[in-house]
């Protein structure tokens, strides 16, 4: 399945003017996109503990597909190091690592080899957004603001990054 990345590109162009009031509010910190890569980057703080995450969102067969949601160390600037993922209270910040959600393409071992979930009924790539467990985490600005309503909030975060 390919997506014409012009589609991608329009429709992330769409979901984030939908951010900017967050952008405002919270003082995210959202590159330009890169459309050579179809990806960009979101730098959240958490209110917390003022640690700062950065998250690399490519959009690549988008919206067909879920996102490649990979965050980056601040420190490293490695991707996908446990380090540079929040440490949360359930399962949404998983420790393959990954955001354990049908809204993100590395939780699926299709895709992801170390993903925690293997294709059935339900976890399909395809058809994502009709999964039962992703909830209204169907479009950019719902995932981003999950994202820091999870590192902002002492019942999903345990305020410190992954070990």
């Amino acid at each position: 399945m390919s997506v014409n990345p012009s589609i991608s590109l329009n429709k992330v162009k769409e979901e984030l003017v939908r951010c900017n009031e967050y952008v405002e509010k919270y003082s995210w910190l959202i590159t330009e996109l890169d459309e050579s890569n179809q990806a960009f980057t979101v730098q959240m703080t958490s209110p917390l503990d003022n640690e700062t995450y950065i998250l690399e969102v490519i959009y690549s067969d988008y919206p067909e597909l879920p996102l490649i949601l990979e965050f980056v160390d601040p420190e490293t600037g490695q991707r996908g190091t446990k380090h540079a993922y929040p440490k949360g209270c359930d399962s949404f910040f998983h420790g393959a690592p990954c955001i354990c959600n049908p809204a993100s393409r590395k939780s699926y071992k299709e895709f992801n080899p170390s993903g925690p979930h293997k294709p059935d009924k339900d976890w399909q790539l395809a058809g994502w957004k009709k999964h039962p467990k992703v909830g209204t985490l169907t479009t950019i600005d719902s995932i981003l603001k999950a994202i820091y309503l999870r590192i902002s909030d002492d019942r999903f975060y345990q305020r410190k990054r992954m070990e």
